[in-house]
């Protein structure tokens, strides 16, 4: 077979289909796609809940290191009962990864390191305003979530989008 009879197989660089004309053959969009997704996972880091570890030689090397190494805080979430969104899981994104997420009348927790986090909550289009967290060494943080209002206030929906859910600190009585 000759180069460029149409009947030899090329590596993606130019072909003549059936018409006799030259066109582009590319891998499909889905493949191309899946490939850069694959590429961008072996790029991520592996810390827990997809967050970045820290860099070893930033740490100090004294005894308390060691012992605050193993530390870790709680985050507890509680989403109430409500008609609204009852059938749809709220996506739990915390520092712009998304780590889970709670369904209604659900309780979810997540064992962090210990430190400052910025927490959201999403569903589709809409999120709850971003919150940041501060979670001690050994200590448990509660939250609580749910849509913010009912039918009459549904225009937050689309005019509002952040503050169509709520997400706030569970006072402790």
């Amino acid at each position: 077979m000759a180069e460029g009879d149409g009947n030899t197989p090329t590596d993606g660089l130019a072909a003549q289909d059936d018409s006799g004309s030259d066109r582009s053959r590319r891998a499909p969009v889905w493949e191309r796609a899946r490939r850069a997704m694959a590429d961008h996972n072996a790029k991520a880091p592996r810390g827990p809940m997809g967050i970045p570890e820290a860099a070893e030689a930033d740490a100090p090397n004294d005894d308390q290191s060691d012992a605050a190494e193993g530390a870790t805080a709680e985050l507890v979430l509680e989403r109430i009962h409500h008609y609204r969104d009852t059938i749809r899981s709220y996506q739990v994104v915390i520092e712009g990864q998304r780590v889970g997420q709670i369904r209604d009348n659900k309780t979810e927790s997540y064992l962090l390191r210990p430190g400052s986090y910025t927490l959201k909550l999403q569903l589709l289009w809409i999120f709850s305003p971003r919150v940041v967290v501060e979670l001690p060494a050994g200590r448990q943080t509660r939250m609580i979530c749910g849509p913010n209002g009912g039918i009459m206030q549904a225009w937050r929906l689309f005019f509002a989008p952040t503050t169509a859910i709520f997400l706030r600190f569970v006072e402790e009585v």
